[in-house]
């Protein structure tokens, strides 16, 4: 039976398509993958659905009745809830009143109007149990829970309210190796109860190992759907890209100089950072010219308090200690305007809260903080059209979508977004660049063109410190490895050592083994 049915669906936003035409079906007590580029309309169809976003032609069919979906209350009410890729939860607030906020219980006659909390924690302490959740942390704030808790609580939130379609946008895209395995672990037992889930997703490894079918669209159109079982990763990937699609990089990796020929590009020297979330303890590194320094470790081991310090020294001066060189020059009290006067670039960790201005347009994002270069400024006053002509030059560069530069950053997909901040961050031609989570909730297509800019900065002497929660994406790309554990560096890993399981093993506190293993 199908639960949910898009027939011939479109939605456009001014004279632009996001979906067109859209037909498939989710059918009851399944997990169903719905994969595409960044841009190629997978959010907006489920917005459509959601009611966040009205269709502006065919029909949503729910339950073998057609239906025309207002608002997210109606989808809710019909039991269809959703978890966006970032997350809706206020976080000050405590778990409990995020969960129970717009369905809270009250109590009668004299009680009526007071929420009876008591009650609300019962009824998900039972969801808990009854769905193997594993949740406890009811009347801490959100702000205090990790990213896969928070997410946690979102699914909650939804059991609570009802719902039987769960549709969950890019859920993996923040998590570590044991959070996703806990997620589809969990999600193998709502499908169990006869719930119907909509996983949009970039990691077709994980769609083709947890769905049971998959949905492939292409520039807001549905190219097909596959029996999971009876399609494989290069198939999905030319069905999304339009072409055979790379998943590692195959270019030329140039041998770097001699590195005791070379100084290093940046050194650290016994950095202690105190009176932080994630305090780091004599760190000692270089980076060299010509090479990509790796940072692995699981969230929370002290690489975020890495990334601010090197980031922006001065936001936490007085808390720290030790030696911060770029090029040989101090830049431990440094401003992040110093560091780029200096050549050091950043793809920030967090696109969205720390990269992009959401309600400007492209142009006005691909130039903030580099409103003092004088290609982009002159006497004080800003050149913007040298500055859109040279967005433009990185829209075709990069196939950032729509193509116009004056579409709000707020309006683009995450891909593009991405797309966008490594654009600005390469564009003064940085020869230090600090690069956290490059194609985090990134499509294929957009991997292959992003993994080939950062080697090819690289083979120009670039020297590159890339953070990742990807371990793949590490192996991949890096020269060297560094294992952070416990706020040190753990271990260190020369090229020819990698070996996932034996990085595995270290980031969980293990010890590397002289071969490159753990003992």
């Amino acid at each position: 039976m199908n639960v949910i049915e898009f027939k011939k669906v479109s939605k456009k936003f001014g004279a632009f398509f996001a979906n067109r035409d859209l037909s498939f079906a989710v059918r009851q007590g399944t997990i169903h993958g719905l994969v595409g580029e960044n841009g190629a309309g997978k959010s907006t169809a489920m917005k459509v659905l959601f009611g966040i976003h009205p269709a502006d032609g065919g029909e949503l069919v729910i339950r073998g009745k057609v239906t025309e979906m207002k608002s997210p209350v109606q989808a809710m009410r019909l039991g269809i809830g959703m978890v966006h890729q970032h997350f809706m939860l206020a976080e000050s607030e405590t778990v409990l009143d995020n969960i129970i906020l717009g369905h809270e219980p009250s109590g009668r006659g004299l009680m009526s109007g007071l929420i009876r909390r008591k009650r609300a924690l019962e009824e998900l302490e039972r969801i808990s149990k009854d769905y193997g959740l594993h949740f406890e942390k009811w009347h801490h704030p959100v702000s205090r829970l990790s990213v896969g808790e928070q997410q946690r609580v979102e699914i909650i939130k939804l059991l609570y309210q009802k719902s039987d379609v769960l549709i969950l946008d890019e859920p993996t895209a923040v998590l570590i190796p044991q959070e996703v395995k806990e997620l589809f672990t969990n999600l193998q037992r709502l499908k169990a109860e006869g719930k119907t889930i909509i996983l949009i997703s970039h990691k077709l490894k994980e769609v083709l190992e947890f769905t049971d079918e998959v949905t492939v669209m292409r520039r807001g159109e549905v190219v097909g759907t596959r029996p999971t079982k009876e399609t494989n990763e290069d198939e999905l990937a030319e069905m999304m890209v339009g072409r055979k699609v790379s998943f590692t990089y195959q270019g030329v990796r140039k041998m770097p100089m001699n590195a005791d020929q070379q100084k290093p590009a940046l050194r650290v020297t016994k950095l202690s950072v105190q009176n932080v979330h994630e305090p780091l303890y004599d760190v000692n590194f270089d980076l060299r010219p010509g090479e990509i320094l790796g940072v692995a470790g699981v969230q929370g081991n002290g690489q975020t308090e890495l990334l601010k310090f090197l980031s922006n020294p001065k936001s936490l001066h007085g808390h720290e200690c030790g030696s911060y060189l770029i090029h040989g020059k101090e830049s431990s009290g440094d401003t992040p305007l110093t560091l780029r006067k200096k050549g050091v670039g950043l793809v920030p960790e967090d696109r969205i809260s720390e990269g992009l201005l959401l309600h400007q347009d492209m142009t006005e994002n691909f130039i903030l903080g580099q409103h003092w270069d004088p290609r982009y400024s002159k006497n004080g006053m800003l050149r913007r059209g040298a500055a859109q002509s040279q967005v433009e030059k990185k829209i075709h560069e990069f196939d950032i979508r729509p193509p116009y530069t004056t579409v709000w950053a707020g309006r683009m997909s995450g891909g593009n977004q991405q797309k966008l901040v490594i654009a600005r961050a390469l564009d003064p031609k940085p020869s230090v660049l600090l690069v956290a989570h490059p194609t985090r909730g990134v499509d294929v297509g957009a991997i292959e063109k992003i993994h080939e800019a950062i080697m090819h900065e690289r083979n120009e002497g670039k020297a590159i410190l890339l953070f990742s929660s990807e371990l793949d994406e590490l192996m991949d790309l890096s020269d060297r490895m560094l294992v952070f554990f416990g706020g040190k560096i753990h271990a260190e890993f020369t090229r020819p050592e990698f070996d996932s399981w034996a990085i595995g093993r270290v980031m969980g506190g293990g010890e590397k083994s002289r071969a490159g293993g753990t003992s």
